[in-house]
Protein backbone atom coordinates (compact mmCIF):
# COMPACT_ATOMS: atom_id res chain seq x y z
CA UNK A 1 0.00 0.00 0.00
CA UNK A 2 1.07 4.02 -0.39
CA UNK A 3 0.91 5.08 2.89
CA UNK A 4 0.86 9.13 4.22
CA UNK A 5 1.53 9.60 8.26
CA UNK A 6 1.31 13.12 8.93
CA UNK A 7 3.77 13.14 12.70
CA UNK A 8 5.06 9.67 11.98
CA UNK A 9 8.08 11.54 14.03
CA UNK A 10 6.05 11.72 17.22
CA UNK A 11 4.81 9.21 19.47
CA UNK A 12 2.26 6.94 17.80
CA UNK A 13 3.34 8.20 14.48
CA UNK A 14 6.71 6.45 15.01
CA UNK A 15 4.97 3.11 15.64
CA UNK A 16 2.33 3.15 13.47
CA UNK A 17 4.85 3.69 10.98
CA UNK A 18 7.38 1.26 11.58
CA UNK A 19 4.54 -1.21 11.64
CA UNK A 20 3.74 -0.30 7.96
CA UNK A 21 6.82 -0.16 6.75
CA UNK A 22 8.10 -3.95 8.32
CA UNK A 23 4.68 -4.89 5.85
CA UNK A 24 6.44 -3.83 3.22
CA UNK A 25 4.11 -0.50 2.55
CA UNK A 26 5.81 2.65 0.97
CA UNK A 27 5.23 5.39 3.31
CA UNK A 28 5.28 8.99 3.04
CA UNK A 29 5.99 10.83 6.58
CA UNK A 30 5.40 14.88 7.15
CA UNK A 31 6.73 15.86 10.45
CA UNK A 32 8.53 19.37 11.57
CA UNK A 33 10.38 17.12 14.65
CA UNK A 34 8.17 19.05 17.13
CA UNK A 35 8.35 16.46 19.29
CA UNK A 36 12.02 15.68 18.65
CA UNK A 37 13.07 19.31 19.35
CA UNK A 38 14.21 19.41 16.32
CA UNK A 39 16.28 16.92 16.12
CA UNK A 40 16.00 13.16 14.77
CA UNK A 41 16.44 10.68 17.32
CA UNK A 42 18.55 7.31 16.77
CA UNK A 43 14.88 5.64 16.13
CA UNK A 44 13.88 7.74 13.20
CA UNK A 45 16.51 8.15 11.59
CA UNK A 46 16.55 4.59 10.89
CA UNK A 47 13.13 4.34 10.14
CA UNK A 48 13.36 7.13 7.21
CA UNK A 49 16.92 5.35 5.82
CA UNK A 50 14.71 2.23 4.64
CA UNK A 51 14.15 1.98 0.76
CA UNK A 52 10.48 1.98 1.22
CA UNK A 53 10.34 5.33 3.50
CA UNK A 54 10.28 8.93 2.35
CA UNK A 55 10.42 11.84 4.72
CA UNK A 56 9.47 14.87 4.37
CA UNK A 57 10.97 17.95 6.74
CA UNK A 58 7.66 20.21 6.57
CA UNK A 59 5.44 22.53 8.77
CA UNK A 60 2.20 21.69 8.31
CA UNK A 61 0.49 25.19 9.57
CA UNK A 62 1.99 26.44 6.20
CA UNK A 63 0.39 25.55 2.86
CA UNK A 64 2.23 22.43 1.62
CA UNK A 65 4.05 23.05 -1.56
CA UNK A 66 6.14 19.91 -1.20
CA UNK A 67 8.15 18.62 -4.04
CA UNK A 68 7.02 14.97 -4.60
CA UNK A 69 4.72 13.76 -7.49
CA UNK A 70 1.07 13.91 -6.59
CA UNK A 71 0.45 10.21 -6.17
CA UNK A 72 -2.39 8.13 -4.79
CA UNK A 73 -2.84 6.89 -1.00
CA UNK A 74 -4.38 4.08 0.07
CA UNK A 75 -4.32 5.43 3.45
CA UNK A 76 -3.67 9.03 4.94
CA UNK A 77 -3.34 9.25 8.80
CA UNK A 78 -3.14 12.92 9.82
CA UNK A 79 -1.66 12.06 13.68
CA UNK A 80 0.38 15.58 13.52
CA UNK A 81 -0.80 17.64 16.54
CA UNK A 82 0.35 19.66 19.80
CA UNK A 83 -0.09 17.51 22.48
CA UNK A 84 1.14 16.43 26.00
CA UNK A 85 -0.46 17.80 28.95
CA UNK A 86 1.22 20.36 30.40
CA UNK A 87 1.42 21.82 26.85
CA UNK A 88 -2.88 22.69 27.15
CA UNK A 89 -1.94 24.94 30.08
CA UNK A 90 1.61 26.57 29.13
CA UNK A 91 0.50 26.97 25.62
CA UNK A 92 -2.73 26.51 25.03
CA UNK A 93 -3.08 29.40 22.32
CA UNK A 94 -0.02 27.91 20.12
CA UNK A 95 -2.07 24.23 20.70
CA UNK A 96 -5.13 24.86 19.59
CA UNK A 97 -3.86 27.32 16.56
CA UNK A 98 -1.29 24.82 15.32
CA UNK A 99 -3.53 21.81 15.34
CA UNK A 100 -6.30 23.48 13.52
CA UNK A 101 -3.95 24.71 10.65
CA UNK A 102 -2.25 21.72 10.11
CA UNK A 103 -5.69 20.07 9.89
CA UNK A 104 -6.95 22.80 7.14
CA UNK A 105 -3.49 22.86 5.60
CA UNK A 106 -3.38 18.83 5.12
CA UNK A 107 -7.35 18.84 3.59
CA UNK A 108 -6.29 21.39 1.24
CA UNK A 109 -3.22 19.84 -0.19
CA UNK A 110 -5.73 16.34 -0.60
CA UNK A 111 -8.19 18.00 -2.71
CA UNK A 112 -6.95 16.67 -5.61
CA UNK A 113 -5.44 13.60 -4.32
CA UNK A 114 -7.01 10.20 -4.69
CA UNK A 115 -7.16 8.41 -0.86
CA UNK A 116 -8.68 5.68 -0.41
CA UNK A 117 -9.10 5.75 3.40
CA UNK A 118 -8.59 8.94 5.74
CA UNK A 119 -8.03 8.58 8.89
CA UNK A 120 -8.20 11.68 11.83
CA UNK A 121 -6.32 10.59 14.95
CA UNK A 122 -8.79 12.52 17.87
CA UNK A 123 -8.57 12.16 22.00
CA UNK A 124 -10.51 11.23 24.48
CA UNK A 125 -10.00 14.93 25.57
CA UNK A 126 -12.99 16.06 23.63
CA UNK A 127 -15.36 14.60 26.87
CA UNK A 128 -13.45 17.09 29.40
CA UNK A 129 -16.07 19.26 29.50
CA UNK A 130 -19.10 16.86 29.84
CA UNK A 131 -18.40 15.46 33.37
CA UNK A 132 -19.49 18.90 35.06
CA UNK A 133 -22.50 18.96 33.38
CA UNK A 134 -23.63 15.40 34.77
CA UNK A 135 -22.95 13.85 31.17
CA UNK A 136 -20.35 11.52 31.21
CA UNK A 137 -21.25 7.97 31.59
CA UNK A 138 -18.02 5.89 32.21
CA UNK A 139 -17.20 3.67 29.91
CA UNK A 140 -17.43 6.42 27.70
CA UNK A 141 -19.34 5.40 24.41
CA UNK A 142 -18.53 7.12 21.31
CA UNK A 143 -21.91 8.74 21.01
CA UNK A 144 -21.52 10.65 24.38
CA UNK A 145 -22.52 14.35 24.15
CA UNK A 146 -19.03 17.03 23.52
CA UNK A 147 -19.59 19.97 25.46
CA UNK A 148 -17.06 22.60 26.55
CA UNK A 149 -18.27 25.14 28.83
CA UNK A 150 -17.04 28.37 28.34
CA UNK A 151 -13.32 28.69 25.89
CA UNK A 152 -12.05 30.25 29.19
CA UNK A 153 -10.63 26.92 30.50
CA UNK A 154 -7.13 26.39 28.78
CA UNK A 155 -6.90 22.90 28.91
CA UNK A 156 -9.74 22.82 26.37
CA UNK A 157 -7.42 24.02 23.97
CA UNK A 158 -6.35 20.54 22.62
CA UNK A 159 -9.77 19.19 23.32
CA UNK A 160 -11.43 22.11 21.16
CA UNK A 161 -8.90 21.85 18.46
CA UNK A 162 -9.54 17.82 17.78
CA UNK A 163 -13.09 17.87 17.91
CA UNK A 164 -13.11 20.70 15.48
CA UNK A 165 -10.62 18.85 13.33
CA UNK A 166 -13.12 15.85 13.86
CA UNK A 167 -15.88 17.72 11.78
CA UNK A 168 -13.70 19.07 9.41
CA UNK A 169 -12.39 15.84 7.99
CA UNK A 170 -15.22 13.87 8.23
CA UNK A 171 -17.04 16.84 5.90
CA UNK A 172 -14.10 16.72 3.79
CA UNK A 173 -14.94 12.92 3.28
CA UNK A 174 -18.11 13.52 2.76
CA UNK A 175 -17.36 16.70 0.27
CA UNK A 176 -14.80 14.61 -1.72
CA UNK A 177 -15.91 11.47 -1.56
CA UNK A 178 -13.36 10.21 0.19
CA UNK A 179 -14.01 7.66 3.12
CA UNK A 180 -12.99 8.74 6.40
CA UNK A 181 -12.64 7.54 9.96
CA UNK A 182 -12.32 9.31 13.01
CA UNK A 183 -10.32 7.73 15.98
CA UNK A 184 -10.77 8.61 19.71
CA UNK A 185 -7.31 7.40 21.37
CA UNK A 186 -7.57 7.03 25.40
CA UNK A 187 -4.60 7.30 27.03
CA UNK A 188 -2.46 5.86 24.67
CA UNK A 189 1.37 4.89 26.41
CA UNK A 190 4.54 3.53 26.00
CA UNK A 191 8.41 3.67 24.53
CA UNK A 192 9.42 7.16 23.50
CA UNK A 193 6.29 9.22 23.95
CA UNK A 194 8.64 12.05 24.94
CA UNK A 195 8.64 13.63 28.90
CA UNK A 196 5.18 16.15 29.16
CA UNK A 197 3.22 12.82 30.61
CA UNK A 198 2.14 11.26 33.19
CA UNK A 199 3.82 8.20 33.00
CA UNK A 200 7.28 9.38 31.88
CA UNK A 201 6.71 12.44 34.40
CA UNK A 202 6.42 9.41 36.81
CA UNK A 203 9.54 7.54 36.03
CA UNK A 204 11.72 10.57 35.91
CA UNK A 205 11.02 11.77 39.14
CA UNK A 206 11.30 8.04 40.28
CA UNK A 207 14.87 8.46 39.06
CA UNK A 208 15.35 11.27 40.75
CA UNK A 209 13.83 9.79 43.77
CA UNK A 210 11.93 12.26 44.49
CA UNK A 211 10.48 12.42 47.88
CA UNK A 212 7.54 12.91 48.90
CA UNK A 213 6.93 11.47 45.64
CA UNK A 214 4.10 14.23 44.62
CA UNK A 215 0.44 13.08 42.84
CA UNK A 216 -1.63 15.63 40.79
CA UNK A 217 -5.27 13.68 41.12
CA UNK A 218 -4.11 10.36 42.49
CA UNK A 219 -7.67 9.07 43.27
CA UNK A 220 -9.08 10.05 39.47
CA UNK A 221 -9.05 6.75 37.14
CA UNK A 222 -7.84 6.18 33.40
CA UNK A 223 -7.90 3.37 30.98
CA UNK A 224 -4.17 3.06 29.92
CA UNK A 225 -3.58 1.17 26.72
CA UNK A 226 -0.25 0.39 25.23
CA UNK A 227 0.93 1.51 22.27
CA UNK A 228 1.49 -2.17 20.09
CA UNK A 229 -2.46 -2.21 21.02
CA UNK A 230 -3.43 1.07 19.72
CA UNK A 231 -1.24 0.80 16.80
CA UNK A 232 -3.09 -2.86 16.02
CA UNK A 233 -6.50 -0.98 16.44
CA UNK A 234 -5.85 2.19 14.25
CA UNK A 235 -4.64 -0.42 11.31
CA UNK A 236 -7.77 -2.33 11.76
CA UNK A 237 -9.96 0.71 11.95
CA UNK A 238 -7.97 2.06 8.60
CA UNK A 239 -7.95 -0.61 6.71
CA UNK A 240 -11.65 -2.78 7.39
CA UNK A 241 -14.27 -1.63 5.24
CA UNK A 242 -17.32 -0.88 8.10
CA UNK A 243 -14.73 1.75 9.75
CA UNK A 244 -15.55 4.08 7.01
CA UNK A 245 -17.64 6.74 8.12
CA UNK A 246 -17.63 6.00 11.78
CA UNK A 247 -16.05 7.49 15.18
CA UNK A 248 -14.32 5.17 16.90
CA UNK A 249 -12.45 4.71 20.45
CA UNK A 250 -8.95 3.39 20.50
CA UNK A 251 -8.22 2.25 24.55
CA UNK A 252 -8.13 -0.47 26.64
CA UNK A 253 -11.23 -0.87 28.52
CA UNK A 254 -10.02 -3.73 30.48
CA UNK A 255 -8.15 -1.84 32.97
CA UNK A 256 -9.36 1.38 34.87
CA UNK A 257 -6.41 1.95 37.69
CA UNK A 258 -6.53 5.14 39.73
CA UNK A 259 -3.14 7.33 38.70
CA UNK A 260 -1.79 6.64 42.35
CA UNK A 261 -1.93 3.14 41.65
CA UNK A 262 0.00 3.88 38.47
CA UNK A 263 2.51 5.61 40.49
CA UNK A 264 3.25 2.12 43.11
CA UNK A 265 3.54 0.06 39.79
CA UNK A 266 6.29 2.07 38.65
CA UNK A 267 7.63 2.22 42.04
CA UNK A 268 7.77 -1.86 42.05
CA UNK A 269 9.76 -1.49 38.77
CA UNK A 270 12.25 1.13 40.24
CA UNK A 271 12.54 -0.84 43.47
CA UNK A 272 11.60 2.03 45.22
CA UNK A 273 8.81 2.63 48.50
CA UNK A 274 7.86 6.66 48.29
CA UNK A 275 5.96 8.19 50.72
CA UNK A 276 3.15 9.83 48.15
CA UNK A 277 1.97 13.41 48.40
CA UNK A 278 -1.75 14.42 46.84
CA UNK A 279 -1.20 17.95 45.62
CA UNK A 280 -4.96 17.83 44.44
CA UNK A 281 -6.00 17.39 40.71
CA UNK A 282 -5.09 19.61 37.75
CA UNK A 283 -8.07 21.85 36.60
CA UNK A 284 -10.50 20.91 33.87
CA UNK A 285 -9.29 17.29 34.72
CA UNK A 286 -11.86 14.57 34.86
CA UNK A 287 -12.39 12.35 37.55
CA UNK A 288 -13.12 9.08 35.66
CA UNK A 289 -11.97 7.99 31.94
CA UNK A 290 -12.47 4.28 30.35
CA UNK A 291 -13.66 4.24 26.67
CA UNK A 292 -16.10 2.37 25.83
CA UNK A 293 -14.70 -0.03 22.89
CA UNK A 294 -17.55 -2.35 21.61
CA UNK A 295 -17.99 -0.79 18.70
CA UNK A 296 -14.21 -0.98 17.66
CA UNK A 297 -14.84 -4.61 18.67
CA UNK A 298 -17.62 -5.63 17.04
CA UNK A 299 -16.26 -3.44 13.38
CA UNK A 300 -13.33 -4.93 13.71
CA UNK A 301 -12.82 -8.30 16.33
CA UNK A 302 -10.10 -5.78 18.08
CA UNK A 303 -9.09 -6.36 21.58
CA UNK A 304 -6.44 -5.39 23.52
CA UNK A 305 -3.97 -8.10 24.71
CA UNK A 306 -0.87 -6.01 26.56
CA UNK A 307 -2.05 -5.73 30.65
CA UNK A 308 -1.21 -2.41 32.25
CA UNK A 309 1.77 -3.80 34.64
CA UNK A 310 3.21 -5.54 31.43
CA UNK A 311 2.97 -2.57 29.50
CA UNK A 312 4.91 -0.54 32.36
CA UNK A 313 7.53 -2.90 32.83
CA UNK A 314 8.12 -2.09 29.47
CA UNK A 315 7.87 1.47 29.32
CA UNK A 316 10.25 1.70 32.35
CA UNK A 317 12.67 -0.02 31.07
CA UNK A 318 12.95 1.94 27.64
CA UNK A 319 13.24 5.14 29.66
CA UNK A 320 15.44 3.69 32.52
CA UNK A 321 17.75 1.13 30.20
CA UNK A 322 18.55 2.01 27.19
CA UNK A 323 16.05 3.66 25.06
CA UNK A 324 15.62 1.16 22.64
CA UNK A 325 12.71 0.99 20.19
CA UNK A 326 11.48 -1.45 17.69
CA UNK A 327 13.82 -1.48 14.93
CA UNK A 328 12.52 -1.27 11.00
CA UNK A 329 13.52 -3.73 8.88
CA UNK A 330 15.14 -3.15 5.76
Amino acid sequence: MNVLITGGAGFIGYHLAVSHQQRGDHLVILDNLFKLDGQMDAAFTALVGQPNVRYLPVDLVKPLDLTMPKTAFDIVYHLAAINGTRLFYEIPYQVARTNLLMTLQLLDWLEDTSVGRLVYASTSEVYAGCEPVGLLKVPTAEDTPVVFTQPTEVRFSYGTSKFMGEFLTLQFGRTHQVPTTVIRYHNVYGPRMGEKHVIPEFIARLQRQERPFRIYGGRQTRAFCYVDDAVAATHLAATTPRCAGEILHIGNAKEEVMIEAVARLLMKQADLELEIQECGEPAGSVGRRCPDTAKLQRLTGFEAAIPLAEGLAKTFAWYHDGRQVGTPSG
